[in-house]
């Protein structure tokens, strides 16, 4: 049995519902082959992402063959180009972005499914200095896992030249990508140019790098159990407060982050956040503030349980507060109904001449942009008659005079 066999069958996949991502390139090529050689039916997952015209073209029928000759399922995804063109646009982490959304949705259909990468030994050596350049600490430096949130990566112990080595024994073809030849990118540079300057200086770098990552590694899984019972605590409330966010030490955020799926960069503007240089929300990220800290939930609805009653009442309280509110039927169309706010309501309220717009009394009462159209309003027809907490609108108002006069509050009994 080969290196790369035997570094499959190690896994015992047997269990799994498997797809391996086959670009065409050697990597993915050499893993989709030892799994048909190992007895294994995995699905395909090609993405063209559109970007080397006749090229990717070529590759998507080399893999649509591959599927064809040993009878496998195969899913190809064209990556919209307004995704990776444009100015402004990160190509690499946009591509990514895209591909691992990719991973997510076939894993999130089956406990049991797994995606199957190629990523080998060489492509762990230049994350190392990736990350090393970017200055980041032992999250980034660590380096890819070989099992973790249902993407595994096999091929991680093995070098470049035992995959290839593979290919040949085994006359396996694959599709070589002229792109990686190019050093405008960060790490085509370390691939071509300063790794194999200091393996040539230093033949022993990259057991030494390999060996530093998986102390990392390690390092990680012990912060990880550390933060797991907070974990568990803030993955049913959604939210994080400021102060539980600061007590935690870098490395903890980091890999709070990690755990979350949120980019690294998140954590230099939740403290934005946190210090109102930022509104409501971070871009490109699921994360908005809250009262106390800072949430990553869009469903308001969920999280505040609004239940809410309707009745008849005789007569108009001394007391009044933002909560209920008392309608004149002979103003309203009825039945008023609940409903939920959109970026083109507007309500008469008290004390204002003219129109006031929904969303805008949202924001300024501190209600995250993702939250306001999953804020409650009442309507009489089309017309917004209350926002439960926040206005009441003086044209449907009950007043002494009214002889039929509708309640609608909010129920706190079970708050």
């Amino acid at each position: 049995m080969s290196v790369v066999t035997e570094a499959l069958s190690l896994l015992n996949l047997q269990s799994f519902n498997l797809c391996v991502a086959t670009s065409g390139g050697l990597d993915s090529t050499v893993l989709l082959e030892a799994l048909i050689q190992l007895g294994f039916k995995p699905n395909i997952l090609h993405i063209n992402y559109q970007l080397r015209g006749e090229e990717s073209e070529k590759d998507e029928a080399f893999v649509r063959s591959l599927a064809k000759k040993y009878q496998l399922e195969i899913e190809v995804v064209h990556c919209p180009q307004e995704l990776t063109k444009g100015k402004g646009i990160n190509l690499q982490e946009a591509a990514r972005t895209f591909r691992h959304q990719l991973f997510q949705d076939f894993i999130q259909k089956s406990p049991d499914n797994r995606v199957l990468l190629g990523h080998h030994l060489d492509d762990q050596i230049e994350t190392f200095f990736l990350q090393l350049l970017r200055g980041s600490g032992i999250f980034g430096l660590g380096g890819m896992h070989s099992e973790r949130n249902g993407i595994i990566r096999p091929f991680l112990e093995l070098s470049k030249a035992e995959l290839k080595s593979f290919a040949i024994e085994n006359k396996i073809d694959w599709r070589e990508d002229a792109s990686n030849d190019e050093n405008k990118y960060k790490r085509n540079q370390f691939r071509n140019l300063l790794i194999p300057q200091l393996l040539e200086s230093n033949p022993e770098l990259s057991n030494s790098i390999h060996l530093i990552q998986s102390v990392f590694r390690d390092t990680q899984q012990e912060i990880r159990e550390e933060l797991k019972p907070k974990l568990q605590i803030w993955e049913k409330q959604f939210q994080i407060s400021f102060e539980e966010w600061t007590a935690l030490t870098i490395e903890q955020q980091i890999g709070c982050c990690s755990h979350f799926g949120w980019p690294f960069w998140t954590i230099e503007r939740i403290q934005e956040l946190k210090d109102s240089e930022l509104s409501s929300k971070i871009d490109k990220s699921p994360l908005f503030k809250t009262k106390d800290g800072f949430s990553w939930n869009s469903n308001f609805a969920e999280i505040m349980q609004w239940e809410f009653k309707i009745e008849e009442v005789e007569f108009l309280p001394t007391h009044f507060n933002k909560w209920e509110v008392y309608l004149d039927s002979n103003k309203c169309t009825l039945p008023i109904k609940m409903d939920f706010a959109t970026a083109s309501d507007t309500i008469q309220r008290i004390g204002v001449n003219g129109k006031s717009s929904v969303f805008k009394l949202l924001k300024d009462s501190g209600i995250p942009e993702q939250w306001r159209n999953s804020y409650p309003v009442f309507r009489s027809g089309e017309e917004i008659v209350w926002i439960p907490g926040i206005s009441i609108s003086k044209k449907h108002l009950a007043d002494s005079s009214t002889q039929l006069i509708i309640k609608a509050y909010k129920d706190f009994v079970d708050r």
